[in-house]
């Protein structure tokens, strides 16, 4: 009984480190569509490391990186991180 509680303890202390929120893909899109004025269905969006994204539109490009605010980081949002550049 005493080890069933211990792995319950711990499975509940990894889901809520691992269950920190993280900014959405809809809240890029919504940001991006926005800067770069572009429809979000124009979109391409590449995944450049854990917590940066590539937004290309419409002839732009633009870098994004996912910002977290609170002790938990249950609050995050995308933070556009270059200026809109025109591809050559």
């Amino acid at each position: 009984m005493k080890s069933r509680g211990v792995f319950v303890g711990l499975a509940v202390g990894l889901a809520v480190l691992g269950g920190a929120c993280h900014a959405t893909e809809a809240q890029l899109r919504s940001r991006a569509a926005f800067d770069l004025n572009c429809p979000k269905d124009q979109l391409q969006i590449t995944e450049i490391d854990r917590r940066t994204r590539g937004v290309r539109a419409c002839g732009q490009q633009a870098t994004y990186i996912e910002s977290c605010a609170g002790s938990d980081g249950s609050k995050c949002t995308w933070v556009l991180n270059t200026d809109s550049r025109r591809e050559q």
